[in-house]
This record gives structure tokens, sequence and C-alpha cells, in this order.
């Protein structure tokens, strides 16, 4: 968990309502042209505090002892509320806890309100207002039934709670992350004061807490992509070298295979020739280059609902490659997270290269870093013998087109996905013909799910 938030001091609006004083937090630096924080009231309190002047100066007047006397403990009692809403919210610790850091999408996690009055002084009532993302559904543990979301940038979760001295209070409420990306929490805005209610301190304190929601993923079946080849038909010109030493399997031999390869045991058992069949002496290796550019201009924004639809794609091919037994790797037209270099992920079959993978595409921001024509001749000469180029993206070029052209003619095979989440101004003339595409040894296929975009999980083609 991190450190104790420290609250962050407010200048209150110049009005009448408004009795100044300092406040000095032991744990807080105030600037030294900060204004003092103030103790508001309302008119109700107010009155009452006119009220008890007045009797104390009417009964000090006329000599009268029981108006003295009972303006006198007015006032009295009056200070103290003052002096309590004054230091209610000393020595008052707020907290954020989450299950986890990080979740998949669709996934519900705990998110628990830690409520700590490290002082003697009660806090009788205390108003919390905690700013969190609009695009996440909150559902109170409490109450199961009620929910509290909307597709607003930043929501408010309200609640009041109350405190004793020494006392420790938890809210606990359920998470549901229904949008991918770095979801940012806080701050949280407090209100309390005297336990007649007459008197008012509000303060906003710093709980900064991040939630990472990966982006989801599918069959890619239900992208309609084909599973038995969704990365081409084609073999690369330059195969990956077998080794001798891992057999795999042994079939019938066909015109073209290795005499030195044939399996003579075996041809003598069936009375026809057999031959044998090795695992490469290297793993495949899957590059997957996601593009998070939605135009083929910067300046003409940003098509949220294919940007989505792109990385949902990318991450349903980099989890089937991993599960067909690749070397999946990742690069994006953007800057890495907390870098100012293009994302780049080397490929891998280690068993956290997809949590690697989508904790990277969860990031995307839909800044544009790069042209991917420029991304991907950059990294063309590093493409390793025989590996496979899989490119996906809402936007095609003709630079596009005759970089992936120039890669496949090198022996490497190459799939061109393209990705449409909603309808945009393109001209049906220049759409990509996969039967052209087809002709120079690219794969291409095409998503097109305009409107459907968050039932992705439920498509089938």
């Amino acid at each position: 968990m991190k450190n104790t938030p420290e609250p962050i001091s407010r200048r209150g609006s110049q009005n009448p309502n408004t009795f100044w004083m300092s406040i000095s937090l032991p744990w807080v630096k105030q600037p030294e042209d900060a204004e003092d924080k103030a103790v508001t009231t309302s008119q109700m309190s107010q009155g009452w505090v006119f009220g008890a002047l007045g009797m104390v100066a009417i009964g000090a007047l006329f000599k009268n002892a029981p108006l003295f006397a009972l303006g006198f403990l007015l006032v009295a009692a009056l200070l103290v509320a003052w002096l309590w809403a004054r230091y209610c919210l000393s020595s008052l610790h707020i907290e954020r806890r989450f299950s986890q850091p990080r979740a998949f999408y669709g996934e519900e996690i705990d998110m628990a309100q830690v409520f700590t009055n490290n002082k003697l002084l009660p806090v009788p009532w205390l108003a919390v207002s905690d700013e969190y993302p609009g695009q996440l559904v909150i559902t109170s543990a409490s109450e199961p039934g009620t929910m509290i979301g909307s597709k607003m940038r930043v929501r408010k979760l309200a609640t009041t709670v109350s405190l004793g001295w020494y006392e420790r209070v938890t809210r606990h409420y359920k998470v549901r992350c229904m949008a991918r990306g770095e979801h940012e929490f806080g701050p949280v805005d407090v209100q309390s004061g005297d336990v007649f209610g007459l008197f008012r301190r509000s303060e906003a304190f710093a709980t900064p807490e991040t939630l990472i929601v990966y982006p989801r993923y599918v069959p890619i079946d239900q992208l309609g992509i084909t599973a038995r080849q969704p990365f081409g038909d084609f073999k690369a010109m330059q195969q990956l070298a077998t080794d001798p030493l891992r057999l795999r399997t042994i079939r019938e031999y066909v015109y073209g295979d290795n005499p030195r390869h044939i399996h003579w045991k075996a041809s003598a058992r069936q009375g026809m020739l057999q031959t044998k069949l090795f695992d490469p002496a290297a793993t495949p290796q899957l590059h997957i280059f996601c593009n998070q550019d939605t135009f083929a201009h910067v300046w003409e924004g940003l098509d949220r609902e294919s940007l989505e639809l792109t990385i949902t794609v990318a991450a349903s091919i980099a989890n089937y490659g991993l599960e067909q037994g690749y070397m999946v790797g990742l690069r994006v037209n953007s800057f890495a997270p907390y870098a100012d270099t293009q994302v780049k992920i080397n490929p891998s079959r280690n068993p956290d290269q997809l949590t690697r993978i989508l904790e990277n595409l969860a990031l995307i921001k839909g800044w544009s870093g790069l042209p991917m024509e420029d991304l991907i001749r950059a990294e063309r000469r590093g493409l390793p013998r025989g590996a496979t180029m899989v490119v996906v993206t809402s936007v095609i070029s003709d630079d596009m087109l005759d970089v992936l052209t120039a890669i496949r003619r090198s022996g490497h095979p190459v799939t061109l996905i393209e990705t449409i989440g909603s309808r945009r101004t393109t001209n049906a003339e220049k759409m990509v013909s996969g039967d052209a595409l087809y002709s120079q040894g690219i794969t291409y296929y095409l998503v097109d799910v305009v409107g459907r975009v968050a039932a992705l999980d439920s498509l089938s083609f």
C-alpha cells in the first residue's frame, strides 16, 4: 500500500458565512502565501451565535443572571462545537485498497475504503466523495443490488461514516472492470464538523491509486479467422532448419521429400515408403504489429471503437500464437509506458509473455508515435529467418502494402488483418482487395463488427 495520503490545502471563498482560522497539520508544509483554512457556518449556526451573544449582552445589561448564564452556556457550547469542527479532520487517514492492482476485462475485484481516526476526538459524521473513472462499474458490497456507474469520464462515490476515538472503519465495494486501460482513482473530498452540525470543515486527500485493466481476447474463430491456418497457407521460401534428433512423426513418402529421411523399418512394415518428420531446430516466431492509428492522418482524430477492436484482435492473436507453441512478440507504434521508445516486446514463450503483451496493450492511449509503415520498415531487417508477421490495423496505406509485399518476397509469411469498429468515411474504391493481396502471397482478413465491438466475445462468423 502506498504511503498515507496527505491532505490538499484549499482556499475558501470570501463570503460572510466563513470564520477564518489557521489550521496547522504536522505532516503538511503550508505555503507562506496560503490563506488560512476556514470552518464554515450555515445561517442556522450564525443565528445561534448571534442569539447567544445577544443573550449574554442583554443579561449583563439588565443584570438578568439566568439569561446571562444561559447565554454564557450557549457561547461555551458553540465554542466547543467550533473547536471540534476545527480539529475533526486532524490525524485522519484515508486509504483505498484493491484486492489486485491488475485485472482482466470483465473481471470483478474488491475495493476497500479505509478510514482511520488517530486521535482522542471522535468524528461524529464524515461525508466522503471519492472520484473514480466513469468507465468502471462499482457495486456496493453491503447493498449488492446498488450499481454505481456511468459513461461519464469521472464519477464520485459518496458515502458517510462515523468514527470514534482511535477507530478504523472499512467500506467494501466491488469494481467491475468494463473498460481497458490505466484507470486512476482519487482524490477524496471529505467534509465533517461538530456533533451538532453547526460548523463544518472540508478537506481534499490525495489518494492516488491506479488500476490496470487488460484488453479482452477471444478465440480467433470468433473473429472470422480460420483457426487451422490463421497466418496463411503459404510456406516460407526459407524453411526453418530441422533437428534430426527431434523426430516428430512418420508419414507416407511423397515426391520432393529428402530420401535420406526414409524410415526403412516403417516402410517394410507398411509395404510402402515412409518418411520421417522432424521438429524445427528453432521454435517458430510470430511478430505481431499493432497499429494504434485509426486514420491516415493524425490530425483527423481517433476512432475509439476501431482502436479497441484492433487491440482486442492483437491480444487474441497473441493468445492463440502462444497456445500453438509460437514465440510471440509485439510491436506497437506508440511510446512505451514511462519511456521515449516504441513498444517492443521480443518474441518469447515465457509463461509471463501473454501478461506482458496484455499490459502493454492496456496502456495504449491512442497517441500516435510513428506511422506503422515506418515501424515495419525499421523492424524489417531484424526479422529472423522463417518468422511470421501479422499486422493488425484499421487503416491501410499504399506504402504499407508495398512494404508488406517486399517482406513477403523475402521469404516471411505475412498476414494482414483489417479492423473496422465503426462506420467511417471510407470510399469503396479505397477498400483493400483480398484477391490482389492473395496473388502477392499476403493473407488478408477483414474483421468488420460495426456497432458490435462490445459484444465481440459472443460473435460467430
